[in-house]
């Protein structure tokens, strides 16, 4: 049975007691998802790390594994990762995803990108209020995001930064801006979180 990669990386932090969480085009500290305009998703994983308690190269072939199960029934190329490395005590691993559904079906985890558009007819539930990342912090709801169709809209069920194309517009109450108009930090994971971007 194939495991997820976010299953993997659970169970090495349980082992080794420890947290982490990171971003896309400057140096990424912490766990972060990255949407891409063509679609694909980037998801660099940082952890706090000490290999006297763990092998990182088993760590990396055990990452390749999983990648080739999934590929074989999801198609080539569905998911590949990138190095698995440590430099001072920290773990890092890039996976690169296809597409959102390789990621939500890897990881196990609720993830949608598209248009608000695309969301409403993927059966989402838009009846949500949204505020506005600006300092304004106007709230919007339904009516309002429903005539936002064009608009770019990420879904997702997970505690994470998130980095996308362009600028974000207006984000769920679990969702926290940064100094980049294009990351945000998602505090939430129990329920669904909504961000609205260019």
């Amino acid at each position: 049975m194939r495991k997820s990669l976010a299953l993997m990386l659970a169970s090495v932090v349980m082992m080794l007691g420890l947290a982490g969480c990171g971003s896309g085009e400057s140096a990424v500290t912490a766990t972060t998802i990255e949407i891409r305009k063509d679609g694909s998703v980037i998801h660099t994983i940082v952890e706090e790390f000490s290999e006297d308690y763990y092998d990182v190269e088993a760590l990396g072939r055990e990452i390749q594994d999983a990648c080739d199960s999934y590929n074989a029934t999801a198609g080539s190329g569905a998911v590949a990762t990138g190095e698995v490395e440590v430099t001072d005590g920290v773990l890092t691993v890039q996976m690169t995803y296809q597409n959102a559904s390789a990621y939500a079906g890897f990881n196990k985890q609720a993830l949608f990108t598209g248009s608000v558009k695309d969301a409403y007819n993927a059966g989402y539930d838009l009846d949500v209020t949204l505020y506005s990342i600006q300092d304004d912090g106007e709230a919007i709801g339904k009516e309002d995001l429903l005539n936002m169709g064009e608009k770019h809209i990420v879904i997702l069920r997970e505690a994470v930064d998130v980095r996308v194309w362009n600028k974000v517009l207006y984000v769920s109450g679990d969702v926290v801006k940064t100094g980049d108009s294009r990351l945000v930090m998602v505090g939430g994971g129990n329920e669904l979180s909504y961000i609205v971007f260019e």
